[in-house]
């Protein structure tokens, strides 16, 4: 983007304001209901993992463990109050960059789009406070790791992509699903040279560090990759029978998913005239057939990375059905009523 849209995206200081607040709120629901009662030195916990010494794959997410174990002085003292301070940064720094990606190439009524963009905490409150009963340490800067590939993905920066889609795989593995929205945004150029190399060059960065990790913790316990897809076969026989599985599958992400559905199945998704912004969208798909075998598919705090997905599908859905939520401008067409 050139300055004059940059200046047109800044956010004013009382909006800045609304989001700390709000990021406040929402982790210390979190912490309440997840962060507090947990030991902080568990197997699989976030200092254990900062010894180097837990089982794979949960060795493998290291980037918010080495970050903590800078502060280990003052960690093993005030290590739950650094980590919601620092939550609070990260869903802070979320709700900004979701702004921008909505400001910037979906919607241009821009002071609509100051309000609105917290939403994407809806999903979140559902996924990592409502519904989840298991707190890792790795899931909100996920959350923002894969937001912020995805703004430059559809603001075209494909080294700042690269930027963020190392720390993101570091941070945890899953961000290589930011290499299925590159490919569904550039659906009209995915055989071109350019988006072939530069996808070789994510997936490379990706093997690269799969294998070194894998080698340099080779001796720890576990396996290098989680195999979720018996226990999802089990968790399918017995969903219907099950209250706890069927209210963590159909209140998945507050029911913003019900929308989706809608969207695609009444055709209203052939009114959205830049194609590619919606099908970037669309990586739940190959998310939710490669989840079966590497996640387990009712662990509702596993869908990190679809949070801004399903939030955006679900804000383009409600912009094509103004009778329920007024005009929204949409790609700089439709006006605010």
């Amino acid at each position: 983007m050139n300055k004059s849209s940059e200046n047109k995206n800044k956010i004013p200081p009382k909006f800045l304001a609304y989001y700390f607040f709000l990021s406040i709120i929402f982790c210390y629901l979190y912490y309440v209901k997840i962060v507090a009662p947990v030991d902080w030195n568990a197997p699989n916990s976030i200092n254990a993992v900062a010894t180097f010494e837990t089982s794979k794959p949960y060795q493998f997410r290291l980037l918010v463990p080495v970050l903590f174990k800078l502060f280990m002085s003052v960690d093993t003292l005030y290590g739950k109050y650094i980590y919601i301070a620092y939550s609070v940064a990260i869903v802070f720094l979320t709700i900004i960059i979701y702004y921008k990606i909505l400001s910037s190439r979906y919607f241009t009524n821009n002071n609509f789009m100051l309000w609105i963009s917290p939403v994407i905490l809806y999903a979140m409150l559902w996924n990592y406070v409502i519904l989840n009963q298991s707190f890792q340490y790795y899931d909100f800067t996920a959350i923002f790791f894969f937001t912020a590939g995805l703004y430059f993905i559809v603001n075209e920066n494909f080294i700042k992509l690269l930027i963020i889609f190392i720390p993101g795989i570091i941070n945890k593995e899953t961000a290589v699903y930011l290499i299925f929205a590159y490919l569904l945004y550039n659906y009209r150029s995915v055989l071109t040279r350019q988006i072939i190399v530069n996808t070789l060059i994510m997936v490379i960065v990706f093997c690269v560090w799969k294998i070194f990790i894998s080698y340099l913790f080779k001796s720890n316990p576990g396996d290098d990759f989680e195999i979720g897809f018996y226990e999802n076969i089990k968790i399918i026989e017995k969903l219907f029978t099950d209250k706890v599985l069927m209210k963590n599958f159909f209140l998945n992400f507050g029911g913003l998913y019900i929308f989706i559905i809608i969207l695609f199945i009444s055709g209203k998704w052939k009114l959205f005239r830049e194609k590619e912004l919606l099908y970037v969208n669309l990586t739940v798909i190959p998310y939710y057939i490669l989840g079966i075998f590497v996640t387990y598919i009712t662990e509702v705090r596993v869908y990190t990375e679809l949070i801004p997905l399903i939030t955006t599908v679900f804000l383009i859905y409600l912009s094509l059905n103004p009778r329920l939520f007024g005009y929204f401008y949409i790609n700089g067409k439709n006006q605010l009523g």
